[in-house]
C-alpha cells in the first residue's frame, strides 16, 4: 500500500521552479509529466518529510535530463544541460548561512560540527545511512548508503549520480577558513562510501 502523499513544501516548489526555468518551453510539459510520474511511483518511499524533499530533488534532476532528451539532445548533452541547475540548488542560501556562521560564531569549527551532527540526525531520512565520528583533530561524517543512488537505480539513471556529488560543492566551497576539508572518492567515483573529513585549521 502506497504511503499518503506528502504535499510539496515551499522549498520543494522553489526547486521545481529552479529547474523548470532552465528548460525551453517545448520541454516544459515533458518535465512536468515526468516529475508527476516519478513522484507517484516514489510514494512508497516517501515515508517522512526529509526523504520526500530528497525525492523531489531527485525527480527534478531525472525529469530535466529526460526533458532535454525529449527536446532532441543526446544523453551526454542532456546531462551537461542538467548539471548547472543541479549543482546550484540552494547555492545562495547555503553560502549565506556559512558566512553568517563564521561571522557570528566564536568558534566556527564547533558551529559546523554541531550543525553537521544535527543534519546527520534530522535532514536525510531512512534512505541514507550516515555515521558521525570524532577524530583526534576533527570529525568525520560518512555516508555508507546513499538515498540518491537508490533513487537513481530505481529509475535507471545511475549515470547522473556524480551530479549530486558536485552539488556538495555548494557547501564545501562555502566552509569557513577555520576548517580544512577532505573528501576521498565518493560512491559515484568508485569509493565504498562518501567520507567527509573536517579538521581544524591551525594555520595563522
Amino acid at each position: 500500500m502506497a504511503s499518503p502523499q506528502i504535499a510539496l513544501s515551499a522549498a520543494d516548489r522553489l526547486t521545481l521552479r529552479h529547474f523548470r526555468k532552465t528548460l525551453p518551453k517545448s520541454a516544459s510539459a515533458s518535465f512536468t509529466h515526468s516529475f508527476a510520474a516519478i513522484m507517484d511511483a516514489e510514494r512508497p518511499f516517501a515515508t517522512d518529510r526529509a526523504t520526500h524533499g530528497h525525492l523531489v530533488v531527485g525527480a527534478c534532476v531525472v525529469s530535466a535530463y529526460r526533458a532535454w532528451m525529449t527536446h532532441g539532445l543526446d544523453p551526454v548533452a542532456a546531462k551537461a544541460r542538467t548539471r548547472e541547475p543541479t549543482i546550484t540548488i540552494g547555492k545562495r542560501t547555503i553560502a549565506s548561512m556559512m558566512r553568517l556562521t563564521a561571522f557570528f560564531s566564536k568558534d566556527a569549527f564547533e558551529s559546523v560540527r554541531a550543525y553537521t551532527q544535527h543534519r546527520t540526525d534530522t535532514a536525510f531520512g531512512p534512505s541514507f545511512d550516515i555515521h558521525y565520528a570524532d577524530m583526534e583533530d576533527g570529525f568525520v561524517s560518512e555516508v555508507t548508503r546513499c538515498g540518491y543512488q537508490s533513487f537513481l537505480r530505481r529509475h535507471d539513471a545511475l549515470d547522473l549520480l556524480d551530479l549530486f556529488c558536485e552539488w556538495d560543492r555548494t557547501w564545501i566551497d562555502a566552509l569557513p577558513k577555520a576548517i580544512r576539508f577532505h573528501r576521498p572518492p565518493t560512491i559515484a567515483q568508485g569509493g565504498a562510501s562518501c567520507r567527509f573529513e573536517f579538521r581544524r585549521d591551525e594555520t595563522p
